[in-house]
C-alpha cells in the first residue's frame, strides 16, 4: 500500500509538472498556436459563407433569414458530409434504386441517410461541419505537442537524474498523462472559443443546443487525441532525436491514411489498413446512435492502451 501511495504521488507530481512545463515549452506553444489557428480558421471558413450570402441577398433588395441561408449551404454541402462519413455508396445506391416511396411520399432519391441528417438537421449544422473537419485535422496537429516526451532527455541523458528519485514507469505514464491533460485543456479552449465565435456570428441556434453539441464535440476530440498521443509517446520512447521523432510520428499518422486511400485504387481491401489507427472509426464519435458512439470511444481507448503498452515495454528495457 505504501508503494502504491508513493507511485500515485510520483505520477501526480510528474504529470502536473509536465503539463505545466508544456505551457512554457516550444512544442507546447507551437501546438497551442497551430491548434487555435487551425480551429478558428476552419470556423471562419465555414461561417463566412453565411454572412456573404446574407450580404448578397440584402444588396439585391431581398430579405432572407439566416435560417434560409444556412439551409441552402447545408444542402449544398450535404454530399461532402456524406462522403466524409463514408456513406456515399449507400446514398448512390438509394438514388439509383427504383424502391417505392416511403410513408411520407418521398422517393428513395430524396431520402436522406440518418447520419448526415442527424448532424445537419437535428444538431447545429455549422458546428457539425466544423467538428468533422477538426476530427480529421487534429491528429496531424497533435504530434507537434507529443513528439518530444522522452527523445530530448534521452539524447542528453537527462532522464538519468530523474531515475535516482523515481521509476521508469512513473516517468513514462506521468509524462503521457501530463501531455494528455494539456491537450485536453487546449481542446476545451478551442471548442469554447469556436462556440462563442459561432454564436456571435450566427444567431439561429439556441444557446442550449450550441452548448450541448459543443460539449459533445469537445468530448469527441478529447477522446480522439488519446490514441494519436499514444502513438507519439511510443515513437518518442524509441527514438532519441526529437526531430526524427516528430518526422516518424507524422509519417506514421499520415502514412496509414494515405496508404489506405491510395492502396484501395489498386487493391480494394487495402482500404481496411486505415483501421491500424482510429481513422476508420473516429467519425462514429459523432454518430446519432449511442451504441456507435460508445463503440468508437472504446475503440479509441483500446488503440491508446495497445500503443501505450508497446511504448512502455520498449521504454523500460532501453538504455537511458
Amino acid at each position: 500500500m505504501l508503494v502504491g501511495s508513493h507511485t500515485w504521488r510520483h505520477l501526480r507530481l510528474i504529470s502536473a509538472n509536465w503539463a505545466g512545463s508544456a505551457v512554457r515549452s516550444g512544442s507546447g506553444l507551437v501546438f497551442l498556436l497551430i491548434a487555435l489557428v487551425f480551429g478558428l480558421s476552419v470556423a471562419h471558413l465555414v461561417l463566412s459563407p453565411v454572412e456573404m450570402l446574407m450580404r448578397q441577398e440584402r444588396s439585391q433588395g431581398r430579405q432572407v433569414s439566416r435560417a434560409e441561408v444556412v439551409e441552402r449551404i447545408v444542402e449544398a454541402g450535404r454530399p461532402v458530409v456524406r462522403w466524409s462519413l463514408g456513406v456515399k455508396t449507400e446514398v448512390q445506391e438509394a438514388e439509383t434504386s427504383p424502391a417505392a416511396p416511403d410513408p411520407f411520399g418521398r422517393s428513395a432519391a430524396v431520402r436522406r441517410d440518418p447520419w448526415s441528417s442527424f448532424l445537419l438537421d437535428e444538431r447545429p449544422a455549422l458546428l457539425s461541419v466544423i467538428f468533422l473537419i477538426l476530427l480529421f485535422g487534429m491528429p496531424f496537429v497533435i504530434s507537434f505537442l507529443a513528439f518530444n516526451q522522452f527523445s530530448g532527455d534521452v539524447q542528453s541523458r537527462g532522464l538519468r537524474y530523474l531515475l535516482l528519485r523515481t521509476e521508469r514507469g512513473n516517468i513514462y505514464w506521468g509524462r503521457f498523462l501530463g501531455t494528455a491533460l494539456f491537450s485536453t485543456a487546449v481542446m476545451a479552449i478551442l471548442i469554447g472559443t469556436i462556440a462563442l465565435y459561432a454564436g456571435a456570428k450566427i444567431h439561429i441556434y439556441s444557446a442550449g443546443a450550441m452548448a450541448l453539441w459543443s460539449v459533445h464535440g469537445f468530448a469527441a476530440l478529447a477522446v480522439l487525441m488519446l490514441p494519436y498521443l499514444a502513438v507519439c509517446t511510443w515513437v518518442s520512447a524509441m527514438i532519441d532525436a526529437p526531430f526524427a521523432s516528430l518526422v516518424v510520428a507524422k509519417l506514421v499518422i499520415a502514412g496509414v491514411l494515405v496508404f489506405a486511400l491510395v492502396g484501395k485504387l489498386a487493391w480494394g481491401p487495402a482500404v481496411y489498413f486505415k483501421y491500424a489507427l482510429p481513422w476508420g472509426v473516429q467519425n462514429h464519435l459523432l454518430h446519432p446512435e449511442w451504441s456507435h458512439v460508445l463503440g468508437a470511444v472504446a475503440a479509441c481507448l483500446g488503440y491508446a492502451g495497445v500503443f501505450l503498452m508497446l511504448g512502455h515495454r520498449h521504454f523500460v528495457r532501453r538504455d537511458l
